[in-house]
């Protein structure tokens, strides 16, 4: 990929062309917080998960080099999979986000140029937020972005196929925002001007909130 390093004094330049960006929806966790399974829950008539996924499925193909699923629940895994969604078994909940994340990452072909990790619990957030972000990362030259309101960092986020192997050491529930840190310097903040769309729904009582 371009820019594959980033020294000090080396100015950050924009991708030449379209980066190919693979797009992993994380819906495997076990939503110990809201009492039950929090993704099959319904919001505004619909299971959460269904409220981004439709956002991300609404988005032309060619906006992303390839789209995957890391799920426990084989419910999601078929009905997303039918969509076309690469659907990816988590055997191991309990391992934490990171494991999801091992998992996506042990899917890559070696041809993305980077992967972007969304979550299933943000029912809020618009695809073409996430559009957004992605095209200013494009022009930053940075390795990283994230979703960001108010000084407020959050998900979605995409990493440069430069930061896989340090994504694969994570452990536990420790996800992409451990990397964020060690390399604060190399990230893009893309700004909403809603903080609605980075709200995750972690309890019944913040799916009363709109």
């Amino acid at each position: 990929m371009k820019n594959e390093k980033s020294g000090a004094g080396q100015e950050p330049a924009p991708y030449q062309g379209d980066p190919k960006i693979v797009l992993v929806l994380l819906a495997a966790g076990d939503s110990r917080r809201f009492g039950g399974n929090k993704l099959l829950a319904s919001v505004n008539g619909r299971p959460m998960y269904r409220h981004l996924a439709q956002e991300l499925l609404a988005i032309p193909g060619e906006h992303f080099y390839r789209k995957l699923v890391v799920s426990q629940y084989q419910q999601i895994l078929t009905d997303l999979g039918r969509h076309g969604f690469e659907p990816i078994e988590n055997k191991n909940s309990g391992l934490g986000i990171s494991h999801s994340i091992h998992l996506a990452l042990e899917r890559m072909d070696g041809k993305e140029d980077g992967v972007c990790f969304a979550v299933c619990d943000q029912p809020w957030l618009r695809g073409q937020t996430i559009l957004d972000m992605i095209a200013g990362w494009k022009l930053s030259g940075k390795g990283m972005a994230c979703l960001s309101c108010q000084g407020v960092d959050g998900n979605p986020a995409l990493f440069a196929r430069r930061y896989e192997p340090e994504l694969m050491m994570l452990t536990g529930d420790r996800g992409g925002r451990a990397v964020i840190r060690c390399h604060s310097g190399d990230l893009y903040r893309h700004e909403t001007s809603s903080p609605r769309e980075l709200e995750d729904i972690d309890t019944r009582e913040k799916m009363l909130w709109n």
